[in-house]
């Protein structure tokens, strides 16, 4: 058997919202948290575990998301070494 790293990643599972940071408004309150659950990937860790994926399908898809990646990337960096006049052909 291999020694394989750990890759998962850390969640801490505590998410707190005071009422000082909000000002004690509820509405705020509860927006803050969402984006605070976000941030830590809770709902994203939550919806991948939800069902078991075999280690193909996992690996599979984590190789579809960096090539995705990097087809963006390079998009990007495409466009940043092209001359205003091909944007502006493109944006058309």
């Amino acid at each position: 058997m291999k020694n394989r790293p750990n890759r998962q990643k850390e969640i801490s599972g505590v998410v707190t919202v005071n009422a000082k940071e909000c000002g004690g408004d509820p509405e705020k309150m509860v927006r803050r948290f969402i984006k605070k659950v976000k941030k830590e990937g809770i709902i994203d860790e939550f919806r991948d575990r939800r069902y078991y994926k075999k280690p193909t399908v996992a690996k599979a898809e984590e190789k579809r998301n960096r090539k995705r990646l990097i087809e963006k990337i390079n998009k990007k960096r495409e466009e940043l070494f092209t001359t205003t006049k091909t944007r502006a052909k493109r944006r058309k």
